[in-house]
């Protein structure tokens, strides 16, 4: 939902986990630029930490695939910061097609230009997804 407080990318940026929510993965990749940079620092399970173009496409489209809902409640997007980067904060409230609950936090910032996202750097619990999805984690598990 907007709010008369957004400013424009960063009413990108909520259109975006809005349509993530509602599983509408075509309407959230035409928010995104087709040279998407996704940054993901903290993700230790083998995957790429940072993606570009269609490989960060290929990996937000997978979603549906991994995900029966995907929820994403508490979103608070501060606006663009004076560097011009939008910051969220957000949960999943989630579900695996195997039946297993998904729960996680996330701060993202985004960069947005001409109303397209072009990076996304996403913070998140990578212990929760390891739990979830029963993969090793790097330096994490015994």
């Amino acid at each position: 939902m907007t709010t008369p407080n957004d400013t424009p990318d960063a009413a990108v940026v909520r259109k975006l986990l809005e349509a993530l929510s509602d599983m509408r993965v075509a309407d959230a990749m035409a928010l995104l630029s087709p040279d998407l940079l996704l940054e993901l620092p903290v993700r230790h399970d083998g995957g790429k930490p940072s993606m570009q173009g269609e490989a960060a496409m290929k990996f937000v489209s997978a979603m549906p695939k991994l995900f029966k809902s995907l929820n994403f409640t508490e979103i608070t997007v501060h606006g663009s910061t004076t560097s011009g980067v939008v910051a969220a904060e957000y949960r999943s409230d989630g579900r695996t097609h195997g039946g297993d609950a998904y729960c996680n936090a996330y701060a993202g910032f985004f960069d947005v230009k001409d109303g397209k996202i072009t990076r996304w750097r996403e913070y998140y619990d990578p212990v929760v997804i390891a739990n979830t999805f029963k993969l090793k984690v790097v330096g994490l598990n015994a």
